[in-house]
């Protein structure tokens, strides 16, 4: 033992400090090995996440009257009030007494049917707007994306609302927006994938609807049950929207539609490669609409 420490006492100082130094420089290289990989990781996603124009102008397959099958009904008849001829107030003399025979000499109104067929609505993107909304853990939060790259059409047959067609809605996902940058780099690399032309733009392509009533008039609302296939990333699965239409007038449609699907139904965050990402399984779907009246 005297030898040993004899031994290790002629070492010089700079060899004693030599464990030290590579230590100290093994351990320097791996924290830079972990900090230089997470700075890669957000660079990697700055950049591939960065393709945030979309490649073509919103629309989707379009409708027309003359492809629907109709089943024949009775159209629909809506009440209004419409003069039958111009007034002709030269022949009214005030009277204190009201005088009929005076007053019979004007055109009063009368009421008159207007008969409401069917009718093809477009969706007006500068007046919609699409909408997700999930909840996150760090920090806790619920983060709300929103775009209103979105284009459907649909027919609606007043008198038998049994005839009405429902198109594919298309939206643009790679135009949804968060209140942070970093988050929507993040969706567009690594989430939804937007940033890949594959993956730029999902369909809800419908198959059935239920609810819809026997005959629908100005200024009714109606509530639905939509249910079609949901495409993302490339995943289809059925989801079923719960929308609410109201027909302010014959030439505009305002509507909003509700869905709440599972992430992992999609192959959204679950990759055995990602680590804990905080984000809940369950994200709402959101349409705010307004469809108004066309020709073709």
């Amino acid at each position: 033992m005297a030898r040993f420490e004899g031994n290790y006492n002629s070492v010089s100082p700079a060899r004693k400090l030599m464990p030290i130094i590579v230590g100290v420089f093994l351990a320097g290289m791996l924290i830079g090995a972990v900090i230089g990989g997470v700075g890669g990781v957000f660079v990697f996603i700055r950049v591939t996440g960065s393709n945030d124009q979309p490649s073509a102008p919103i629309s989707a397959p379009t409708l027309s009257l003359d492809s629907l099958t109709i089943v024949p009904t009775t159209a629909a008849v809506v009440s209004t009030v419409q003069p039958t001829t111009a007034p002709t107030t030269a022949s009214v003399v005030p009277s204190a007494t009201h005088d009929m025979a005076a007053m019979s000499s004007v055109a009063m109104p009368t009421a008159v049917p207007v008969v409401l067929a069917r009718q093809l609505f477009r969706i007006s993107t500068s007046e919609s707007v699409v909408r997700f909304a999930v909840d996150e853990t760090i920090p806790p939060q619920t983060a709300v994306g929103t775009t209103n790259q979105i284009a459907g059409d649909f027919i609606i047959d007043f008198a038998n609302p049994a005839n009405s067609q429902l198109g594919v809605i298309r939206i643009n996902l790679r135009t949804l927006r968060t209140d942070d940058p970093d988050r929507d780099n993040s969706i567009r690399c690594c989430v939804l994938l937007t940033a890949q032309d594959a993956y730029e733009f999902t369909e809800f392509v419908p198959t059935s609807v239920t609810g819809l009533p026997t005959q629908v008039s100005l200024g009714q609302t109606v509530d639905l049950q939509v249910t079609g296939n949901l495409s993302l990333r490339g995943v289809t699965r059925p989801v079923t929207f719960t929308v609410r239409m109201t027909l302010g007038s014959a030439e505009e449609i305002r509507g909003e539609a509700t869905a709440f699907v599972n992430r992992s139904d999609f192959g959204i965050l679950d990759d055995d490669m990602l680590a804990y990402h905080g984000v809940a399984e369950q994200v709402r779907l959101e349409f705010d609409f307004v469809a108004r009246a066309v020709a073709s």
